[in-house]
């Protein structure tokens, strides 16, 4: 039996983080959320793994990259998403050299994002299926 995929997003507009919620929240799929970096980092310390999480880049306490970069020296291997309206070049590079898996704009097009992520969730799938092999 295929396992539900695992998301948090990491949002500090409690509108966008609903939102995420509502676009992304399935029948094999559950929804976590998080208010800021900090936050983030505690609940991927304490739960089980996230498939993929979802962040903002501009938040209080915390941003997305350097969460991504936390994320990364503890080795943190699943899939992340960035959503911002404030990312520039350097930025964008900083998230590629940590093996962002996708960048969106906002505002995002849901229908984009609903997509992009069931691209992810085959390739989690399918990574899930060579380990058990």
């Amino acid at each position: 039996m295929k396992k539900d995929l695992r998301i948090l997003t990491v949002e500090d507009e409690s509108a966008v983080a609903h939102l995420l919620a509502l676009v992304l929240c399935g029948p094999r799929c559950q929804v976590f959320s998080a208010t800021d970096g900090e936050d983030g980092l505690a609940k991927v310390a304490t739960s089980e793994p996230y498939d993929i999480i979802i962040t903002d880049h501009k938040m209080p306490r915390m941003t997305g990259l350097e969460m991504v970069r936390k994320l990364r020296a503890r080795n943190y291997s699943g899939k992340v998403v960035v959503l911002s309206a404030f990312l520039n070049d350097a930025t964008v590079e900083e998230y590629r050299a940590l093996g962002v898996d996708l960048m969106l704009d906002k505002p995002f097009d849901m229908d984009e994002l609903r997509h992009a992520i069931d691209v992810l969730a085959d390739e989690v799938a399918a990574f899930a299926q060579r380990a058990t092999l």
